[in-house]
């Protein structure tokens, strides 16, 4: 795609606190409901410092606004060919202020063995404003038959079985999740319209059982991603 596809704009960002696009909001429950040889990571403070000033400072950040249909064309076909990618489904958690706040996320993967890091893409949403206060999140990643879970943490619909959190290390974490990563935010990088959200491991915890897959936008086991068409 060519420069002249569009013209840059300033873009007014929401302020903090305000939800763009209900689908990415999180769901909470409060209460009932220099040297050589360190790791290239940047301190916690650092990290928040620098996400805080990406994310809630800025009046306006120049974007490029498209003549014509071509960005959206090319975004729409990229979710297509990543829905041939089957991941699994994890729900991402951390508590501000006696509250824990969930979201469905699937953009999760392993950084590092040595150190432990992992890592979570988020797009604009409630839980990435949050990250930055509450330094830390958790991972819990879903169990076929947890795909109600999926479904409510992604706005999507209510779930007609209320989650219920077990704290491990001082983090919320979904109960019945077939594993579970508990992290503290070490680097932070922002890539495009996602924030990526290091975090270095501190608690560890899985089980067997049969894992909730993604595929070709839809939630399904084993079977039913194999048997998919990705419509």
């Amino acid at each position: 795609m060519s420069e002249r596809d569009g013209v840059a704009r300033l873009t007014r960002i929401a302020p903090a606190g305000t939800d763009r696009d209900p689908m990415a909001a999180t769901r909470h429950l409060g209460g009932s409901r220099s040297n050589s040889t360190a790791p290239r990571t940047r301190s916690l403070d650092a990290a928040t410092s620098a996400v805080r000033h990406a994310i809630e400072l800025p009046s306006g950040v120049a974007q490029l606004t498209p003549r014509s249909a071509a960005v959206e064309r090319a975004a729409r076909e990229l979710r297509q060919v990543m829905g041939r990618f089957a991941t699994g489904v994890t729900v991402v958690t951390t508590e501000h202020r006696g509250q824990v706040h969930g979201m469905t996320a699937n953009a999760f993967l392993s950084v590092s063995l040595r150190p432990p890091l992992v890592l979570v893409s988020l797009g604009r949403s409630r839980m990435s404003e949050l990250l930055p206060r509450a330094g830390r999140y958790g991972i819990s990643v879903l169990a076929s038959d947890q795909e109600h879970f999926a479904a409510h943490f992604a706005g999507r619909s209510i779930s007609p079985i209320a989650p219920e959190f077990e704290h491990r290390d001082g983090l919320p974490l979904l109960s019945g999740a077939l594993a579970h990563v508990g992290c503290r935010i070490v680097d932070v990088h922002s890539a495009g319209d996602h924030v990526l959200w290091i975090g270095e491991v501190s608690h560890m915890h899985h089980r067997d059982g049969d894992p909730l897959l993604f595929y070709g936008g839809r939630f399904g086991g084993l079977a039913a991603a194999g048997e998919g068409d990705g419509g």
